[in-house]
């Protein structure tokens, strides 16, 4: 992933640290090269609620870059078939108007499987929770779950890593220096945990060395 600076726009600031010979620090957000050549998308679910049995997905986004460094920008609403309960709306601000019209998941999962299939999956809490969404809402339709290459947990990471304090995204992008602007917004979220795994690529290189199959093996998990 040679740059993830275009996700300002998705809500997400990276606030860089520090100064090198009285200018700012150069370089792309996944400059390390280990995931060069290979598709790399933030993945970010909202929803109805926390069941994945019951409860239904209202917006999905996909942000990144491919294997060519051209970057992924998939993000749409979608009607859940269903009312949004309130207490669901107070958190993610998504109400039953703004997804009439929108389609429903059917409509939606063959634009994101060509992009999932193959590719680095990075998410926050992403294995207990958006996979366990778009495993269940893929049964429901009698559809095939994508195939990605590897999901990167970036909560499974923090806590692997022994990063201090709690591991909410919010509070470790305030710990890495990520200003998340649009909280609970799935293309916000998505860029934000892009930015994440770079800082903590930036932070615990030895965690990074080796072959991207050793990498991923080690800091990745196989639908």
């Amino acid at each position: 992933m040679r740059s993830l600076i275009w996700v300002l726009g998705l809500g997400v600031r990276w606030v860089p640290f520090g100064r090198v010979h009285g200018r700012r620090r150069e370089g792309g957000i996944m400059d390390s090269g280990i995931l060069d050549g290979l598709r790399v998308l933030g993945f970010d679910l909202e929803t109805t609620g926390f069941n994945p049995r019951q409860d239904r997905v209202v917006q999905f986004a996909l942000v990144g870059s491919d294997s060519d460094g051209s970057h992924v920008n998939l993000h749409s609403l979608v009607d859940p078939g269903c009312k949004i309960p309130n207490e669901s709306s107070k958190v993610h601000g998504i109400m039953d108007d703004d997804v009439r019209g929108a389609g429903v998941f059917e409509e939606h999962i063959e634009s994101m499987r060509g992009l999932i299939d193959g590719a680095v999956i990075v998410g926050h809490n992403v294995v207990a929770f958006d996979w366990r969404f778009m495993e269940m809402e893929c049964i429901r339709i009698g559809r095939e779950v994508p195939q990605p290459l590897a999901i990167v947990d970036t909560l499974v990471v923090a806590r692997s890593f022994g990063v201090p304090g709690r591991h909410k995204l919010g509070l470790l992008c305030e710990r890495f220096g990520i200003r998340l602007e649009r909280s609970h917004r799935a293309d916000a979220d998505a860029g934000a945990t892009l930015l994440l795994l770079w800082k903590l690529m930036k932070a615990y290189p030895n965690k990074f060395r080796g072959s991207v199959q050793e990498v991923l093996d080690s800091i990745g998990s196989r639908p």
